[in-house]
């Protein structure tokens, strides 16, 4: 008799087509869809750091190096950074790049910032203001496709608040005079990344919720919103989001994370949140800042400490969690770039890597002039980077001999399954199975061509005789055992089914798409 399976597969093998936007990714922080793992160990990738392509800028060796920002110009190919060497007046420097980790001063002559020029690759001066880092809005509809999220303080506000009867400080303005608290939230917008101009109608804070830098920003793609990660209020050491279609309207912030119960080691602050895209969902990279102290608070809060940073990880772009809360790129050792804080400010994904470019100071916060002091002639603040594999934030590892993995029941749409994994010096082999984990014959372990002794981004699972076209549309298990390897991610137009779609195509009828499936 023919298998319901089979007449489903008949008609709807028609209508299948490969396209790599419907190929979905499995990396290994996203544990969902795993059903057994014997021997395995899920571990927090550590970055690799690369020191060749630590920068300071060779102007202003003294200089900090702040927020550098790092895209790659489609037009040209080239690597763009930007950064500002002051906190305030925040005064924003260019470097150019032929692969991301060589860098020097990119001249940009026509940029011609309020106050003059201080270097050829000088490009802007935000009066009185503090910036972030770079947000590239993939959809633009303003026109400004590179943005900053600042603020600027009562040296520019109390004019405009001076001449402006509408204004929220004017009345304060007149008959109370210049102010610290009159600041205001303004956006910075550019073109082409080179050239900046202080946006109109940029404020998005409120009059009850002002911080102060960092302020980042990703793009939501599946409802198409910009998030801003920031903080509750300044010198509040949380984080909220604010979301927003058009940077005109924009939802009321939302608290993301704060210390908990868990955070016992001592106390601590989170600053900003960079994120990523990653598989099914989106990154973090949690500024951490280790504030513990002996001696009593003797200010608004404590001042000095170390920065490090933790992953975050989310499925929706909306709800984050903290991971397992270990420090994800340490500091360096003294008297090395880092060994102080290490802030991470743009992470640029890229097939064959993610780039994580951070600023860095040899000082503890609160103490970065002091460190200066101490060493006038040696550059104190650098921008550093570190590298990782795709979607390779977190990875499982075979402890010891073979470790073995069994995902839940899935579909198959397109003929086509890779792993990205490392094995330089052992192996993995696959199979697949029926929902009751029974070997499918042809694609069994010995079946299997497997990756040894190689490292592959895109390895394809693949086995001597059969073909994946023959199991299109088929409840599959998928298993890997693995000894001396690494897994990052799976690779595959699949559709993981829950038990209804199974008694759907035991009866041969369609099976529709599911609100959480992991795309």
């Amino acid at each position: 008799m023919t298998s319901p399976w089979i007449c489903l597969l008949a008609a709807s093998l028609s209508v299948i087509t490969v396209s790599a936007a419907d190929e979905k990714t499995l990396p290994f922080w996203d544990l969902a869809h795993l059903d057994d793992w014997h021997n395995a160990e899920l571990v927090q990738t550590s970055p690799t750091p690369v020191p060749e392509a630590t920068y300071t800028d060779p102007a202003f060796p003294d200089a900090s190096m702040v927020f550098p920002s790092v895209w790659r110009d489609e037009v040209s190919g080239r690597w763009r950074m930007i950064y500002s060497i002051k906190w305030s007046p925040f005064t924003i420097m260019a470097a150019d790049s032929a692969d991301g980790i060589h860098w020097q001063p990119l001249e940009v002559f026509d940029a011609q910032p309020e106050g003059g020029k201080l270097a050829p690759h000088h490009i802007f001066t935000f009066p009185h203001g503090q910036g972030s880092g770079v947000y590239r809005d993939p959809v633009a509809t303003d026109g400004w496709p590179f943005k900053i999220f600042g603020r600027q303080d009562s040296g520019a506000v109390f004019e405009r608040a001076l001449a402006d009867p509408n204004h929220r400080w004017h009345h304060l303005a007149k008959s109370g005079g210049k102010k610290r608290y009159m600041s205001e939230a303004v956006t910075l917008g550019s073109k082409d990344g080179l050239h900046w101009q202080i946006l109109p109608d940029g404020d998005w804070a409120r009059d009850d919720w002002a911080p102060e830098p960092p302020v980042f920003a990703f793009h939501r793609g599946h409802d198409q919103t910009h998030v801003l990660t920031a903080r509750p209020g300044w010198g509040d050491r949380r984080v909220v989001t604010r979301e927003t279609r058009d940077f005109r309207t924009w939802r009321d912030p939302e608290m993301l994370f704060q210390p908990d119960a868990l955070d016992t080691a001592g106390t601590m602050g989170f600053y900003g949140m960079p994120v990523v895209r990653s598989g099914p969902g989106y990154v973090g990279v949690l500024w951490t800042f280790r504030n513990s102290s002996s001696a009593p608070v003797d200010s608004y809060n404590q001042f000095f400490g170390d920065f490090d940073s933790q992953l975050a990880f989310s499925y929706d772009g909306r709800r984050f969690h903290r991971g397992n809360r270990q420090t994800f790129i340490p500091l360096n050792p003294i008297p090395g770039h880092g060994c102080g804080q290490i802030r991470p400010c743009s992470l640029v994904a890229t097939e064959t890597a993610v780039h994580i470019y951070s600023e860095s100071h040899k000082g503890a916060h609160g103490q970065e002039r002091t460190v200066k002091k101490l060493t006038p002639e040696t550059p104190t603040s650098a921008a550093l980077l570190h590298t990782l594999r795709p979607d390779g934030f977190m990875h499982l590892r075979s402890r010891g001999d073979w470790a073995r993995i069994q995902t839940k029941p899935f579909v198959l749409r397109a003929a086509s399954l890779t792993v990205n994994a490392v094995a330089d010096y052992g192996e993995l082999r696959f199979q697949l199975t029926d929902v009751k984990s029974q070997p499918i014959d042809g694609f069994t372990f010995d079946d299997c061509e497997p990756l040894r002794h190689a490292s592959a981004l895109r390895h394809p699972l693949k086995w001597k005789e059969a073909d994946l076209k023959t199991v299109l549309m088929q409840p599959l298990r998928l298993e890997i055992q693995f000894r001396q390897a690494n897994l990052f991610a799976l690779h595959g137009d699949w559709h993981w089914i829950d038990a209804q779609d199974l008694w759907l195509l035991d009866d041969g009828q369609p099976i529709p798409m599911k609100l959480f499936d992991g795309d």
